[in-house]
């Protein structure tokens, strides 16, 4: 999802004919978005390797597969992991981590870069504006760089009035 934007069940049911490689992006049908409309999702050079390290399955065609099953869902390997590393885990628990979290982060990632939002719209499908800046996420650091500059402004601006 930090790659894509995609939503967690785009992602678990991808198949290997829904991504173009040689248009380099991943191909979403009507049925498989919640919005129910088609979106094409560019891929990054560092997707591209991971979908090439992947190995295709010849029993099925679902790109994450688990034991030779698609995967249901990543909570419960998530929640492990974090646990393993001391990171909290769960929305009821102060800064836990969720799955969903990582669209989130595309969302913010994406605004950091200097893309335009109605790009990240739609490549995420937020077909509102309200949508999409629930997935925006300002930082602290943003927030002091934002008042270091107003300082600046304001000290450039008493610059040229003293002048």
């Amino acid at each position: 999802m930090r790659r894509t934007g995609m939503r967690m069940g785009e992602i678990l049911s991808l198949k290997w004919e829904q991504i173009d490689f040689k248009n380099r992006r991943i191909e979403l049908e009507k049925d498989q978005t919640k919005d129910d409309e088609e979106r094409f999702i560019p891929i990054s050079d560092t997707l591209l390797n991971i979908f090439q390290s992947i190995s295709k399955n010849i029993h099925d065609d679902h790109v994450f597969l688990y034991r030779g099953k698609p995967l249901k869902s990543i909570r419960d390997s998530l929640r492990r992991t974090c646990q393993k590393i001391g990171i909290p885990y769960g929305r009821n628990v102060k800064n836990g981590i969720t799955p969903h979290d990582l669209r989130h982060t595309f969302n913010t990632y994406m605004r950091k870069s200097g893309a335009h939002d109605t790009v990240t719209m739609d490549i995420t499908g937020h077909a509102t504006r309200e949508m999409f800046d629930w997935y925006n996420t300002v930082d602290d650091s943003e927030k002091a760089e934002a008042v270091k500059q107003l300082e600046d402004f304001i000290l450039d601006q008493n610059q040229k009035n003293n002048r």
